[in-house]
């Protein structure tokens, strides 16, 4: 089997590419004629302007570098720099060709300070440089040698004179790829620059890796520097205990809430931060801040007796709980813990004098120490919920337990599933404490309890009531029945179902529909993006059909000239009408101006069908029509008729039937003709590498092209009439002869593949 060089140098444009390459000091004046499909004049040569010269070199750089990268490394990208720079070639500073050109050659530790010293050139002779530079690089670099990173920080900044550091994004990184080395340097880039506001995007995270000692510091390095957080961010019980230490430290205030009660609504009110939840879906706040503050501090110093101790004192009936009340007041106890108060809550008769015993405590000067099981008990006592007040007091569970969120997560789903509904209600109470709106948060903890179950009535009867109740789902709900999908390693089709015959992508598919549909939550495009790709990969076009025409009818954007026409669901206008109510955000697909092109970023049919899904699109066409065991969508059938042995005789009937390998170009000019932004060069591409599977020299590394080559029976030029056919305009040339015997072929283009190979060395 030839190399890949020998099958690459093989084809006839690449010869061509590389006469023009060597016999020409400069690069040719567009775009290789192989690489658009057709020839251009000598006129219309002459006529092309430098910007388009300009782009069409750096187009052309791009594809040869990628190639080179993909073939021989490192030392590819080093080749071809040097190249480059022979030829005294300037990188462009805008475009995607920019993006691969820079993000690419900075990789290689060879060259970057070359390219440095380049992108320093460039700005003192135009006074413009790539502007995304210094984040590809320090995000590449600061994972894998910070050291190496922080100087090339002080390059970039000192050589380009940057002001505005992307420093938030660079803190995301801490979720996945920064070491410990890499945040000491990334703090060292942080304190020396004039960036602020990254609190919400460090700290947060070091947290819920369980990294407490790094969060503490970046906390005190960002109060240092007057980095607040958020209001939601601020909300976090370990953010909360942090910033209680710092203000202990700070103003010497040992053990108490009450300074760091003042400081908080001063930073609150100087420096405006919105009062946003941590889900970025709302800005209502999710936690209820006065219990908050009085879960992890008091405003004096506590003075308590043993809490077991207390417990007995209330459990003894020789004393009424009042006496005994006033007797701890009398010797200065001045804070009663958690078992005390449950065993004064058992003495309590009848229940509904509870709320005077706090009243009791109250006046004597005796405070509850900040524990959930304590709040708790206050709290629904004071909301005269009595049953539930004596289901907390007669749970064996220890008083400490109710502190586990993630013990009493488990303890509902067990409660759930025995039906045992009173300590269902008493869980769902005690996790829903610290928030706002209890009432959402328990439907939604229902929910999520019913999917992690893994029944799939239960979870579509809960849906149901949430829409009858004009609830509201949560992201992490979202995410939970997004968890349903099963694990699939990347580039590969997900594997064999672990549940048996369910099938989890067209539930989860449908479950999302009902969920936009009923109104009771807003689904962002992206959120759609894996289930259509898996509905690609793994051939079931009937379906994939349906739901991509259903996505675009709902997340189109419509105006009186775009997408005027299109159909739309009954429930489309109702549900945008709610969403828009509830979310105010501007950035929701529902709050987009109707004048936003499709080619912006925000647009959700860019979100939704991005030029790599387009291609994706073509090429899952060509698996579905040529790949001999390609699916039929059997399952869409009724389960007798499902079940695989059918296959064979629906076939001869003609009940089931096999796609044509056009099947994802014809879906794609459908959604191009309803107003899908669609680019012919993205068409182009896809189908131009399917060809070189199908009539390439060599042979493709994957078994499903092998076998597609194998079994494909459709010559070139049928394929070539067919596309320009579907797409309705001429997209490649249609060969004008037939071809010579491949013998012959093979024997000419060997020698031709010697000859370029000799050019290419002396070049």
């Amino acid at each position: 089997m030839p190399t890949a060089l020998d099958r690459l140098l093989a084809s006839p444009s690449a010869l061509r590419a590389l006469r023009r390459l060597v016999n020409s000091p400069e690069l040719p004046a567009i775009w290789i004629p192989a690489l658009n499909g057709r020839h251009s004049t000598p006129s219309q040569r002459r006529g092309c302007s430098t910007s388009k010269k300009a782009e069409s070199k750096a187009a052309w750089w791009s594809e040869l570098l990628q190639y080179r990268e993909r073939v021989y490394g490192r030392d590819g990208i080093r080749d071809v720099w040097l190249g480059m720079a022979r030829r005294g070639f300037k990188l462009p500073t805008i475009g995607k060709d920019a993006e691969f050109l820079w993000g690419t050659l900075i990789k290689n530790r060879e060259i970057i300070t070359q390219v440095l010293d380049h992108a320093t050139h460039l700005y003192k002779e135009t006074g413009q440089f790539y502007p995304a530079l210094y984040e590809k690089c320090m995000t590449f670099w600061l994972p894998r040698h910070p050291l190496k990173a922080l100087q090339y920080h002080q390059m970039l900044v000192k050589r380009l004179r940057l002001r505005k550091l992307p420093l938030r994004e660079l803190a995301q990184l801490a979720k996945t790829s920064l070491t410990d080395e890499s945040l000491k340097m990334f703090k060292k880039i942080y304190t020396s620059s004039n960036e602020r506001d990254i609190y919400d995007h460090i700290v947060p995270i070091l947290i819920d890796k369980g990294q407490i000692a790094l969060a503490r510091e970046w906390h005190i390095t960002c109060f240092d520097r007057r980095d607040f957080p958020s209001l939601s961010v601020e909300s976090h019980p370990v953010v909360q205990l942090l910033t209680a230490e710092n203000s202990s430290s700070t103003f010497s205030v040992p053990k108490t809430s009450h300074r760091y009660a003042k400081d908080a609504d001063t930073i609150i009110k100087r420096f405006k931060f919105a009062d946003v939840d941590r889900d970025p879906q709302t800005r209502i706040p999710k936690y209820n801040r006065i219990l908050m503050r009085r879960l992890i501090a008091r405003e004096i110093e506590p003075v308590r007796f043993d809490d077991p101790f207390c417990a007995r004192l209330f459990a003894t009936r020789a004393f009424p709980p009042a006496s005994i009340i006033k007797g701890l007041s009398m010797v200065g106890v001045n804070e009663i813990g958690p078992e005390a108060l449950r065993a004064m809550g058992l003495r309590t008769e009848p229940l509904r004098e509870m709320s005077e015993r706090f009243k009791e405590l109250k006046e004597a000067g005796i405070a509850i120490r900040g524990c959930v099981f304590s709040l708790a008990l206050e709290k629904y006592t004071m909301e005269r919920n009595f049953t539930l007040v004596q289901s907390i007091l007669e749970s064996d569970q220890h008083p400490d337990v109710f502190q586990d969120s993630a013990l009493q997560r488990k303890l509902l789903d067990y409660y759930l599933g025995q039906g045992d509904w009173a300590q269902a209600h008493r869980t769902l109470a005690v996790l829903t404490l610290f928030h706002n709106d209890p009432n959402t948060e328990s439907w939604n903890l229902i929910l999520q309890a019913r999917v992690r179950q893994f029944n799939a009535d239960h979870v579509t009867q809960v849906l149901q009531d949430m829409q009858a109740n004009g609830v509201l789902l949560s992201g992490e709900s979202l995410v939970s029945i997004r968890g349903l999908l099963r694990r699939r390693q990347r580039g590969r089709r997900p594997g064999a179902s672990a549940r048996g015959e369910f099938d989890d992508l067209r539930f989860v598919a449908r479950t999302f529909m009902f969920i936009l549909e009923s109104g009771i939550g807003f689904i962002p495009p992206l959120a759609w993006r894996e289930i259509i790709r898996r509905y690609g990969m793994m051939g079931r076009f009937k379906e994939l059909r349906r739901l991509i025409f259903w996505l675009l009818y709902w997340y189109a954007i419509r105006s009186r000239t775009a997408f005027a026409e299109l159909p739309k669901s009954v429930f489309l206008d109702h549900a945008t009408a709610k969403m828009r109510r509830t979310y105010p955000h501007p950035d929701h697909y529902f709050n987009l101006p109707p004048w936003l092109s499709q080619q912006h970023p925000m647009h959700p049919l860019r979100q939704l069908f991005p030029p790599a899904w387009q291609q994706g699109l073509i090429v899952w066409g060509f698996k579905a029509g040529l790949l001999p065991n390609a699916a039929l969508e059997q399952s869409m059938f009724s389960s007798p008729a499902s079940k695989r042995h059918y296959r064979r005789r629906f076939l001869k009937s003609g009940v089931l039937s096999r796609q044509s390998w056009s099947v994802g170009l014809r879906t794609l000019v459908e959604l191009r003709d309803a107003g899908l932004f669609v680019q012919s060069y993205t068409v182009a591409k896809a189908l131009r590498m399917q060809l070189m599977v199908l009539f390439g020299r060599g042979k493709s590394n994957k078994r499903e092209n092998r076998i597609m080559e194998d079994v494909n029976t459709i010559s070139y030029g049928e394929y070539v009439k067919e596309v320009n056919a579907i797409w309705g305009q001429t997209l490649f040339r249609e060969p004008e002869c037939r071809r010579k015997r491949r013998s012959e072929s093979m024997t000419d283009v060997k020698l031709e593949s010697e000859q370029a190979k000799e050019l290419w060395s002396k070049s």
